[in-house]
Parts: structure tokens; sequence; C-alpha cells
């Protein structure tokens, strides 16, 4: 724990800033879940607007939001963003055959 005043007053600077950035963070998972399950311009509107906040905050890299937003676009002009549901182990599908 911090003894001098200032770094007790910056750890809990730094608390506040990894609430909102975590909440930030979510939101970008959330809008880029999304696209995935229907991907449509709606959604991707949703997570380039989701990945513009996050950069201009400094939470991830602006390089990193761009490449993300590009690899949407394509997805979503060649429709590839197709949403991967679970598939059963091998072994509970010999199970259902028997």
């Amino acid at each position: 724990m911090p003894i001098i005043k200032s770094a007790k007053k910056k750890l809990r600077a730094d608390n506040r800033k990894q609430i909102i950035n975590k909440k930030v963070k979510d939101k970008v998972r959330i809008a880029l879940k999304k696209f995935k399950v229907a991907p449509s311009t709606k959604t991707l509107d949703l997570a380039y607007s989701a990945l513009d906040t996050a950069a201009k905050k400094n939470i991830i890299p602006k390089g990193r939001a761009d490449r993300k937003k590009g690899r949407l676009a394509l997805s979503l002009e060649k429709g590839k963003a197709v949403h991967r549901k679970k598939t059963a182990s091998k072994k509970a599908v010999k199970a259902k055959a028997n």
C-alpha cells in the first residue's frame, strides 16, 4: 500500500479509471459478438462505434481498432461472419447413435 499522500490519491484515481476502461472494453466485446451472431450493417455500425470510442480513449491502440474494423467489413462483404455453435463431442454423438 502507498504511504505518500499523492500515491494514495493516484491509486484511487487508477481504480476509478480501471472500472471505466473495463466498461468500454466490455462494450467492444459485446458489439463484436453481436456482429458475429447477426452480421448486418446495423451491427457493423455498432461495432465501429465501440471500436472508435475505445481507440479515442486510448483503451486499445488505434491500429488494432482499424485492423478489426477492416476485418469486420471484409467478413460482411464475403458473408463469412458466421456464429459457430459448440458442437457435441464425439463420445456424445456415439452415445446418441446407440
